[in-house]
């Protein structure tokens, strides 16, 4: 399956970049180690006026001489990465379709001179999202449409498969990234700054790990000046630009023999750490390991967008492959992946071989379940049928034993409904005793019968307190009719020793208690005091009636809680 999914797709991709003052390079890299299978270079001339190939003819007879030396075989992969033209973003709305993007670039693009006489064909991608905003943010990246009809043509004479073409900024950020010279500042999502020298102008890239965030374009005719005025010249228009954005670090890539990347970093007035790159007469040493070269005296110099070229990475940023929607490129690889160890171009061709395997797949599996399923499903429907039949004939005999009279049916959830109606003040009322009580409130009896009779008893350091219990129980159980029937004052010192006293951690500068009685009925309590009243009457007869009382208030604050009789039934609450 891998040998029939990947019979195309293991051809290498075919690097080809147009760097004006460096030239036409071809590049083939191993894709498991990154090192560079082989390398070449020919001297093409760019025309920086219209910003086009100086001579087509003088450049197939490059590329024809580079592929035959190199050993490229026909209908090779090649991806073209040309010198910028036309580089910028766009806001659109979060929900607007491709084709009004389109439209949108288009639009714009057509503003810049060179457009304003050729057609642009534009590639493009998003590079930034917006949190909680409408809005998205595109960068692209434009070329005369005349010109890529041109190149698709002479690639096609050549006899090799073009796959995409792209602009050198782009393509020059992937090949740094492949370099592993920015993995740190991308692992923490650092802002960082590339520099990129040309020979007739220098750009300035703003990135936050892998994102895109601005890009700006100086136009400066680098041999117009003295060499030291050329740096100087840089320096300074740089200046501004880079205090603009805040930066961890700053890439200094020299693509042209009049600016040395070394020298500039030194010259440069800025406090932040710069990596100098010189891919130009300068360089002392190529920017991957090249196992084969044509060209042994120009490797060192290979630029960083012949690499981007070479080796697509998705899962870096910025790709703006102005064939993606071509037919005529219907080998256009969006990224590259590894299955079980070999290296595969993940193209539109190997979407589409993928989707009819898994096509066919899915229709072999889907049809074997549904032929399972109509097996089984014939063998349940002859077992439910069988199931019915049996069932008819034990109602049928049911029917005969009760002389045709059905059983009355119970409906249990009118009678769970009609309990629980009857118990909602009931549990009201129980659930007032798990209300919020004051610090300073101690509950001492609590009786409730029938649901709706409540009665508590308790003690206090303040009325304050109680009254606040009281309006907690009032606010559980709004409709009950509970007041406050009872308060009094105890009058015991509080300085001698009690331990119910002490358990229940009274404040020791208190100079009384209050005795209290919440509740819409009086039965048990005063049934209570009554029997106890009798009781000591016939002991004592001299004692009054209200002297018992005080002492039962004595003695339910001197009772520890355990010992108070529950007549609810439930656990005393301390």
């Amino acid at each position: 399956m891998l040998n029939f999914l990947s019979q195309s797709n293991q051809k290498q991709i075919v690097g080809i970049a147009l760097n004006p003052g460096i030239g036409l390079e071809v590049a083939i890299l191993d894709k498991t180690n990154s090192t560079v299978i082989n390398y070449g270079r020919r001297k093409v001339d760019y025309n920086f006026s219209t910003r086009e190939i100086q001579d087509y003819v003088q450049f197939k007879t490059a590329l024809v001489e580079l592929i035959d030396l190199m050993k490229i075989p026909p209908k090779s992969l090649t991806y073209l990465v040309l010198p910028n033209v036309y580089f910028d973003f766009i806001e659109v709305p979060q929900v607007v379709t491709n084709a009004e993007i389109k439209t949108a670039i288009l639009s714009k693009a057509e503003e810049f001179y060179i457009f304003k006489r050729e057609e642009p064909i534009s590639g493009w991608c998003q590079v930034a999202s917006y949190e909680n905003t409408s809005q998205k943010k595109i960068v692209y990246s434009s070329f005369q449409k005349s010109a890529i009809e041109e190149l698709k043509e002479i690639m096609s004479d050549i006899g090799l498969q073009l796959v995409g073409i792209e602009t050198a900024h782009s393509a020059t950020l992937r090949g740094l990234y492949l370099t592993g010279q920015i993995d740190d500042v991308i692992l923490e999502n650092a802002p960082w700054t590339t520099m990129i020298v040309g020979t007739n102008s220098y750009t300035l890239f703003q990135m936050e790990g892998k994102n895109l965030i601005d890009y700006s374009e100086v136009p400066l005719a680098i041999k117009s000046f003295s060499t030291e005025e050329a740096y100087q010249a840089i320096v300074s228009s740089a200046a501004q630009l880079l205090n603009n954005h805040e930066t961890d670090k700053l890439y200094i890539i020299s693509q042209t023999d009049d600016i040395c990347a070394e020298v500039l970093k030194r010259q440069m007035q800025y406090d932040k750490e710069i990596i100098a790159i010189d891919s130009n007469k300068f360089s002392k040493k190529p920017l991957l390991e090249v196992v084969s070269t044509i060209d042994y005296s120009k490797v060192n110099s290979m630029t960083l967008s012949v690499l981007g070229a070479a080796h697509l990475k998705s899962n870096f940023g910025v790709i703006l492959n102005v064939l993606a929607d071509d037919p005529s490129a219907s080998m256009g690889v969006y990224f590259t992946t590894n299955i079980l160890g070999v290296p595969i171009d993940v193209s539109s061709e190997f979407v589409m071989k993928i989707s009819v395997l898994l096509s066919a797949v899915f229709f072999i599996i889907f049809g074997s379940i549904a032929g399972i399923c109509a097996i089984v499903d014939g063998k349940e429907q002859a077992r439910i049928s069988d199931l019915s039949s049996q069932i008819q004939a034990i109602d049928n005999q049911i029917l005969a034993a009760t002389d045709g009279k059905s059983k009355q049916e119970i409906d249990m959830n009118t009678i769970i409904d009609e309990i629980a109606s009857m118990n909602v003040t009931a549990i009201n009322f129980y659930d007032s005793i798990a209300t919020d009580i004051p610090k300073n409130v101690w509950l001492t009896q609590y009786y409730n019968k029938a649901g709706d009779k409540i009665a508590v008893r308790g003690v206090a350091q303040s009325i304050v307190d109680i009254y606040e219990y009281y309006k907690n129980l009032r606010i559980v159980s709004p409709q009950s009719d509970i007041k406050l029937t009872e308060l009094k004052v105890i009058t015991e010192d509080l300085s001698q020793g009690n331990k119910y006293l002490s358990d229940i951690a009274l404040d020791k500068d208190t100079e009384r208690l209050y005795s209290f009685e919440i509740a819409n009925t009086q039965i048990e309590f005063e049934q209570q005091a009554n029997n106890k009243s009798s009781r000591n009457q016939q002991e004592n007869p001299q004692e009054t009636y209200m002297q018992k009382i005080q002492q039962d208030e004595n003695e339910i604050v001197k009772t520890p809680l355990d010992g108070i009789e529950n007549t609810s039934g439930m656990k005393p609450v301390k």
